[in-house]
């Protein structure tokens, strides 16, 4: 498995199967699948005695569950690399004209679309291509 797909299964195993998001407060039930504390409490308000796995539909004696702490420190590790994922995209995508950076202008030492570089602030800049700029700068 390359490290793409180990990412992705290692991600679908600290997502909860009822909300589909990373596990915040996951608990463990009989049959060992896990779910966020929540959600497993709603499924089991609308279904009646006895409690079932809302994937296997395993019957569940115990009614009360303790925090699976290492699930909960890897989801929450999870979400945070999701973030700064979704911060670094941000920041490659111009949020004004919705196009990628694909431009670096010397001038201000900033990243620019093809759109803010013919700009009236920087048209009379000099731009070359981020692959460039990058090569320059190491």
């Amino acid at each position: 498995m390359d490290s793409k797909g180990f990412m992705q299964a290692f991600q679908n195993e600290l997502t909860c199967s009822v909300c589909m998001n990373y596990f915040i407060d996951p608990i463990t039930i009989d049959c060992g699948h896990s779910f966020c504390r929540p959600c497993l409490y709603l499924c089991w308000e609308e279904d009646q005695t006895p409690k079932s796995c809302p994937e296997c539909r395993g019957l569940s004696e115990k009614p009360d569950f303790q925090t699976n702490i290492v699930l909960k420190r890897l989801a929450s590790l999870a979400r945070q690399d999701a973030a700064k994922q979704t911060n670094s995209l941000e920041a490659q995508i111009c949020l004004t004209h919705k196009e990628a950076k694909g431009l670096f202008c010397e001038v201000d030492k900033t990243l620019l679309c093809g759109p803010c570089s013919e700009s009236p602030e920087h048209a009379a800049h000099s731009h070359s291509p981020i692959q460039w700029a990058a090569e320059e700068y190491r």
